[in-house]
Formats: C-alpha cells, structure tokens, sequence
C-alpha cells in the first residue's frame, strides 16, 4: 500500500507503455565545430608538412612540421612530433621536439617528454613528465614582457637606478 493509503502497485491488466530511455553519454559540446572531425595521424603513419585547419588533431604517428589548429590537439603516447604545435588545448603524452602554444591549455602527462617551450593561460606537468624549455603564462597571441620592455627602451637585464633596497656595510 502506498502513501495516503493509495495503492501504487500496477494493476496487471494496464501493461507498461513507458518505452526504457537509454542513458545520456555524453552532455558536453565538442571544442570545435560539429562539422569539425578529428584527423588521426595513426602509428604507422608519417607526415612532414603544415596542418590547419578548425578541428581535432591527435597524433600516434610521426609528424615533422607544424600544426596549428583552433581545436584540441592531441600527441599520443606513441605519438613523436618534431614540430611547433598550437591549438586550444595541447595535451601531450608522447614525445615533442620544438615549442607548443595554447589558447586555453597545456598539459603534459606523465609519459611526456618535450624539448621546447611552452606558452599557455593554465599549464599542466604531471609528475614524471620531462621537460626541458622555458615556460610563459600568457596567452600566446599577447606581447611578451619582454618584447613590451625593448619597446619602451628597457631591457631585461636593465634596472633602474636609486635605492635598490640593500644596505651597505655588515
């Protein structure tokens, strides 16, 4: 007996017509566009050359060159690229050779091995991952520090002259 004394056991004449709903897989929107498709460089495959384009790339063969995508880009664990790499987000858990760009994000993964620089809004290096380069917190399309300071005649190493804070003597 249900709630308030109401019965809420189906009779058994009055079958079931409520068809099952599978479930939702996947609610997130795709980064790019959904015309957009993903191009797969797979293992056995190797391209020298530029690829651009607005949608999805993930490498698992090898690539010599560069890309530059508005989507996400992917080099695989097997994956070897001795190229400059941009794309909304980079995740890399092969190995890279030359500098790596993001709009929004990079990530490197545990099995990650890059030899160049990376520039980025968020940045991730998990542990394990090697890295040897310079790292930029910045969006990539904006002026470096450096490139502002040579602009407004200061360089690097310059600084300005006055109290440097420290006080003479022992």
């Amino acid at each position: 007996m249900g709630l308030f004394g109401r019965d809420d056991r189906p009779s058994p004449q009055t079958p079931s017509t409520t068809p099952a709903v599978p479930p939702r897989r996947d609610t997130a929107k795709p980064s790019a566009p959904a015309h957009a498709k993903t191009t797969l460089l797979s293992r056995a495959t190797s391209f020298e050359g530029a690829i651009s384009g607005a949608g999805d790339v993930t490498i698992e063969g090898k690539l010599k060159g560069s890309v530059r995508i508005s989507g996400r880009l992917i080099v695989a664990d097997n994956g070897t690229a001795n190229a400059s790499l941009h794309g909304k987000t980079v995740l890399v858990s092969g190995k890279v050779k030359g500098d790596v760009t993001a709009d929004e994000k990079i990530e490197l993964q545990a099995s990650a091995r890059l030899n160049g620089n990376i520039t980025a809004p968020r940045i991730l290096i998990h542990e394990g991952a090697i890295f040897e380069g310079q790292v930029v917190m910045q969006n990539p399309e904006k002026e470096k520090p450096v490139d502002a300071q040579r602009k407004n005649g200061a360089g690097p190493n310059q600084s300005k002259k006055g109290n440097s804070g420290h006080k003479g003597g022992r």
